[in-house]
C-alpha cells in the first residue's frame, strides 16, 4: 500500500510540475510583444506603423501559445492513461520540460528574425524535440502497459503514437520547406496546429481493419 501510494504521489507531482512549467512559459510568450515607447507627439504619427512592425511578434506568440496548449492537452490526455510513476518516467518528465522551457527563446527569434532560415530551422527543431520526449513518455509508459492499465487497447496505444509521429514529420518537412522559402515554413508553422483538432481515431491506418 505504501508503494501504491508513494507512485500516485509522484504521478501527481510530474502533472503539478508539468503545469507549473506551461503556464510560466506561456506567459513569458507574451512578454516578447513590447509596447513601442514613443512621446506624444510621436504617438498620433508613429504608433500605426510600429504597431503593424509587431505583426510578426504577435503572429509567433499566437502561434506558439496554441501548440503550447496542444502539448499541455496532449500531457493531460497521456496522464489520463498513465496511472504510475517511477524515475525514469520522472527524468523523461524533466527532459521534455527544458525543451519546452527553451520555445520562448526560439518564438522570440523567429519573430525578430522570421525571415532568416536559421530562425526557423532553430523553431522547428525545438518542437520536434518536443514531440520526440513526448512519444518517447507514451512509448516507455506503454511498453508492455509498464505505468498504464493492463486493459488499455494496444490499437489505441498505437493511434496515440502515430498521431505524435505525424506531428513531427508535418515540422520536418516545414524545416525542409525552409530551403525553398522561409515564409512558406512560416504559414506551414500556423497550419500545422490544426493537425492536432484531429481525434486519436482517425490515425489508426490499418488498425481499423484490425479485428
Amino acid at each position: 500500500m505504501t508503494q501504491e501510494t508513494g507512485d500516485r504521489i509522484s504521478r501527481d507531482r510530474i502533472v503539478s510540475l508539468t503545469d507549473a512549467v506551461l503556464a510560466i512559459v506561456m506567459t513569458l510568450l507574451v512578454l516578447e510583444i513590447v509596447v513601442p515607447e514613443l512621446s506624444r507627439s510621436e504617438a498620433a504619427t508613429e504608433l500605426p506603423k510600429r504597431l503593424l512592425e509587431l505583426l510578426p511578434v504577435v503572429g509567433s506568440y499566437a502561434t506558439s501559445f496554441i501548440i503550447l496548449g496542444f502539448f499541455w492537452i496532449s500531457h493531460d490526455d497521456q496522464f489520463h492513461y498513465i496511472k504510475r510513476a517511477n524515475r525514469t518516467l520522472r527524468w523523461i518528465t524533466i527532459f521534455y520540460l527544458m525543451f519546452i522551457a527553451f520555445i520562448p527563446f526560439s518564438t522570440a527569434l523567429i519573430g525578430a528574425y522570421g525571415d532568416l532560415q536559421i530562425s526557423v530551422i532553430i523553431y522547428g527543431i525545438n518542437i520536434i524535440i518536443v514531440l520526440v520526449w513526448t512519444y518517447l513518455q507514451w512509448r516507455y509508459v506503454t511498453k508492455e502497459h509498464r505505468l498504464v492499465d493492463s486493459d488499455l487497447d494496444p490499437k489505441f496505444i498505437t493511434r496515440m503514437s502515430r498521431r505524435i509521429i505525424v506531428g513531427a514529420i508535418l515540422y520536418m518537412i516545414a524545416i525542409a520547406v525552409s530551403f525553398l522559402s522561409t515564409q512558406a515554413s512560416l504559414i506551414l508553422f500556423i497550419l500545422i496546429p490544426v493537425h492536432y483538432l484531429i481525434p486519436p481515431q482517425y490515425f489508426s491506418f490499418r488498425f481499423t481493419k484490425d479485428k
